[in-house]
């Protein structure tokens, strides 16, 4: 099983994306090499690695053979690649959103019956955050924040199952968050679905926080490159 995500990767990946939005680094040229890198930003040479593997992911950076990392251009920033799935020895893509499309449609269901006003008010906070992290276009703190909704509907159902399966997958699953962020024109629909979600939670609609679920989870995996088919 995962360790729950690390902080230092995703602090990192955020300070390397701050670096390209100020010109630290530019648009089409290498990174330094790791080791200059990871002294530069005073973490271990594994955090880096971890680091750039998310922004790769994000399509940030693209790591070529034999000649380093480099920082993608606005125009070579296309659609999700799959290619660059971490996982792929262990779960696919669609194996990972069949599993999320059953138990956080079902969570989404028992949180609606059962959230306590503490609870729901983090939902809350976690809306409004996602919504700043997307207006400013932090891809970072988005699939974070993202990652962090989906954790708190599991753990508002109260099914202790359910959060810990989260928690010990936890990289795995925010992976799979972190693809549909390479579609830029399509940031905010995951907005409206969270929102979708947590009024259904926050009316007391089990059914609604089902249904809202279950079609935020399908357009995540569309966004992700990932056929609906193969997801449910």
């Amino acid at each position: 099983m995962d360790r729950p995500v690390a902080l230092v990767p995703h602090t990192t990946a955020r300070r390397i994306q701050e670096m390209i939005r100020a010109s630290e680094l530019r648009q089409g040229e290498l990174l330094p090499s790791q080791r200059e890198l990871s002294e530069h930003l005073d973490v271990s040479r594994s955090s880096l690695r971890e680091a750039l593997s998310v922004l790769e992911t994000l399509g940030v950076v693209q790591t070529e053979p034999r000649r380093g990392t480099r920082v993608v251009t606005a125009e070579a920033s296309a659609g999700p690649d799959l290619h660059r799935w971490r996982f792929a020895k262990r779960y696919s893509p669609s194996e990972v959103y069949q599993f999320r499309f059953v138990t956080e449609g079902h969570a989404a269901r028992l949180a609606a019956v059962r959230v306590p006003p503490a609870e729901l008010a983090a939902l809350l906070q976690n809306l409004k955050d996602f919504k700043d992290a997307v207006r400013e276009q932090d891809l970072v703190a988005s699939s974070q924040l993202d990652f962090g909704f989906h954790r708190l509907v599991m753990e508002c159902s109260g099914n202790r199952v359910f959060a810990d399966l989260y928690g010990s997958y936890g990289s795995v699953l925010l992976e799979s968050q972190r693809l549909p962020l390479t579609q830029r024109e399509r940031l905010w629909e995951p907005v409206t679905e969270h929102e979708n979600v947590v009024h259904a939670i926050e009316k007391r609609d089990p059914d609604g926080a089902c249904y809202f679920m279950h079609v935020h989870i399908m357009r995540a995996a569309d966004r992700g490159g990932i056929a609906l088919s193969e997801a449910v």
